[in-house]
């Protein structure tokens, strides 16, 4: 299973990717979940219509101790947090504050390039062209991208695919 926070979802939808988001998560064969404090976050109308409730693919639970953190993060990061400590999942954040403190907590973690590296070896995005286009979508909607992560996600190889017997 993996948490994801606002920024992940935000991220993906904004740059009207939000279907390969989902498309991702499919193929890493993983369960989603938000906390309560990220469902408060979420401002796109086909993120609103990803969640269970609504018939979606999203799962909301109910943070616990999620207000230890709030001193240093938004409420939605403290929630994620504390859901994937709660439970040993994975923490999908980009927040770089919200990061350290996730490993701090020995929090296992994962953010939107990571998804995007983890959608070219799966093979979602097909080709280099096409992943250097969505990275320059992200970058154009004012997403933070260091230089040398970008550089590791574009020497990211295809992961061969499973042939079945």
């Amino acid at each position: 299973m993996i948490v994801l926070d606002t920024s992940v979802i935000s991220a993906f939808a904004e740059i009207g990717r939000f279907p390969l988001l989902k498309e991702i998560l499919n193929r890493l064969e993983v369960k989603v979940i938000i906390p309560h404090t990220v469902e408060n976050e979420i401002i796109f109308p086909e993120a609103k219509s990803a969640l269970k409730e609504n018939g979606g693919w999203i799962d909301i639970e109910k943070a616990q101790d999620f207000e230890k953190y709030l001193s240093k993060l938004h409420d939605g990061e403290a929630g994620v947090i504390a859901l994937a400590k709660q439970h040993g999942l994975i923490a999908a954040l980009d927040d770089l504050d919200a990061r350290k403190i996730a490993k701090k907590e020995h929090v296992k973690i994962t953010g939107t390039l990571g998804l995007l590296k983890m959608g070219y070896e799966l093979c979602p995005i097909k080709d280099k062209s096409e992943l250097q286009k969505i990275i320059n979508e992200l970058r154009t909607a004012g997403f933070f991208m260091a230089t040398d992560i970008i550089e590791g996600i574009l020497d990211t190889k295809k992961k061969p695919k499973a042939r079945k017997e």
